[in-house]
């Protein structure tokens, strides 16, 4: 199931492999100009640690909104979840029981799309002929607040809406 932990879990993970891999480009670039090769294992290990530990010092930023769209569950479901594959890493679906579909993804946002962000979409029955939407964002900042979870929410309205026209 889908829920508040999972989403710690996810962003912790996900900052930690951005640290690694920033640590290994640093240590490599470091190691070549100092002529010691193959500090790229070690310099990952340290990013990864540093990411983790910076996690701990930021807050967690939360948005959700609701979007109707026109047509059966299936087809919405359908393009929610394509629309999360091109925008993001897909992470997984569930069925609810009140016969909601959800999907969750990790999508990338501010400059570079360097900020991961969890989006978790459900998609249940509305008003006949639409179906609603309930997404939700959640995303880590620090001291500068560049609210990524309204970043992905807007980026993700924005395609979802143009693309059910």
């Amino acid at each position: 199931m889908f829920d508040e932990a999972s989403e710690n879990e996810l962003l912790l993970a996900a900052l930690m492999q951005l640290g690694a891999k920033g640590g290994s480009i640093g240590a490599a670039a470091g190691g070549a100009a100092t002529g010691t090769h193959g500090l790229g294992r070690a310099g990952a290990r340290g990013g990864a640690r540093g990411a983790a530990r910076g996690f701990k010092w930021t807050k967690k930023d939360v948005s959700t909104t609701l979007v109707e769209l026109s047509g059966t569950v299936t087809a919405v479901f359908q393009l929610v979840h394509t629309t999360l594959a091109d925008m993001g890493n897909l992470l997984g679906v569930e069925a609810r029981d009140n016969g909601g579909i959800a999907v969750r993804a990790i999508v990338g946002v501010g400059i570079g799309g360097l900020n991961p962000t969890i989006v978790t979409a459900v998609v249940a029955a509305g008003p006949e002929g639409v179906a609603v939407v309930e997404l939700r964002a959640a995303g880590r900042e620090g001291l500068i607040k560049q609210h990524p979870a309204e970043k992905a929410l807007a980026k993700i309205t924005a395609q979802l809406t143009t693309a059910s026209q």
